[in-house]
């Protein structure tokens, strides 16, 4: 028997785009084809667009699984973009029992402090760069995380169904994706906190002001997908712009080329971008003739994340990010 506990639970965190629901279908995989466990193995997302939220759940259990719910109190949370710190639920349930796998190339510490992490074991590995550079992608480094970080599962059996599964849609893609799953498992550092730092979070269920039980004659959704209030950060893809005042020259070229006007000019001066609204397309960075603008990784720079140069101060703003979605909890989507 591979487990050591009557149930281990697993939730991924992620944005539409990254592959999180097929990496949640193969640790289900693992589990029933090639472990004695019983598996389940299911998401929760909306229209599947790039930017939207994803979370994916995964069971283990020595015994038959009767449970059908989102996994509050998981035993590893792999998050698979920082730009999700501080977002709703994000790290309701984790304790010290919880190994934490976060794709960040940033060090443990400011990882914990942006994530604002209770107790446990924390797995850092910087999944983009290794994807590039194995020419695979980010949820095959991910899987490989999770892999190490759970104690239990065996290296060899991820590989053998990533070969079952993916090798016979995408085999030219398959020792890209041994590749990159190999360096995950090893690459993933880890680092245990048992202080008081941060308080736990009690895992809630969304409540929504319009649900089911209050929801507008004829079906009309009240809530926009996005607005001026709403944070972009969850579309971005590891990738932002970065400005440098002293190569530009206020020609207005990316504001003009910028799809969520995120630049702030004041009497014709360019004071940056609010990173809060960008979504990373990198429009701007094309276009600007002077290089004033370059592509960086998200995190390497501070400038203008968190509307702090907003000139439009007075605006409140939420912290949810994109809301065309709704759980498959619907029934919890009522009166609050």
């Amino acid at each position: 028997m591979y487990l050591k506990k009557d149930m281990y639970e697993i939730r991924l965190e992620s944005i539409g785009g990254f592959g999180a629901n097929l990496t949640g279908k193969l640790l289900g995989e693992i589990g029933a084809s090639h472990m004695e466990v019983e598996t389940q193995s299911f998401a929760s997302y909306g229209s599947e667009k790039r930017g939207s939220p994803v979370k994916a759940y995964v069971r283990y259990s020595n015994r038959e699984i009767r449970l059908n719910e989102p996994v509050r109190r998981p035993d590893l949370l792999a998050i698979f973009v920082m730009s999700l710190a501080g977002k709703e639920n994000l790290m309701a349930g984790v304790g010290s029992h919880t190994d934490v796998v976060v794709n960040s190339h940033e060090d443990h510490d400011r990882v914990r402090d942006r994530l604002r992490m209770h107790k446990g074991r924390l797995w850092v590995v910087d999944a983009l760069d290794i994807a590039l550079e194995c020419k695979s992608r980010l949820n095959m480094v991910m899987l490989g995380a999770c892999v190490r970080a759970s104690g239990f599962i065996p290296l060899e059996f991820a590989e053998e169904v990533v070969k079952e599964v993916l090798g016979s849609k995408y085999p030219e893609k398959t020792t890209a994706n041994i590749m990159a799953l190999k360096m995950g498992y090893s690459r993933a550092e880890c680092r245990e906190y048992t202080d008081d730092k941060y308080p736990y979070e009690e895992y809630k269920e969304p409540q929504r002001v319009k649900g089911w039980k209050t929801g507008e004659l004829g079906g009309i959704n009240p809530e926009f997908g996005n607005s001026v209030t709403n944070s972009l950060i969850g579309c971005r893809e590891g990738y932002v712009p970065h400005f440098i005042r002293e190569k530009c020259i206020d020609c207005g070229l990316c504001d003009s080329t910028c799809p969520d006007m995120v630049f702030q000019f004041e009497k014709g001066v360019n004071k940056g971008m609010d990173l809060y609204h960008c979504k990373g397309c990198m429009r701007c960075v094309e276009i600007c003739p002077t290089h004033a603008l370059v592509e960086s990784e998200e995190g390497r720079y501070d400038d203008n994340i968190g509307c702090i140069d907003l000139i439009n101060k007075e605006f409140l703003f939420t912290d949810i990010g994109e809301n065309s979605w709704v759980d498959s909890e619907s029934t919890n989507n009522q009166e609050v």
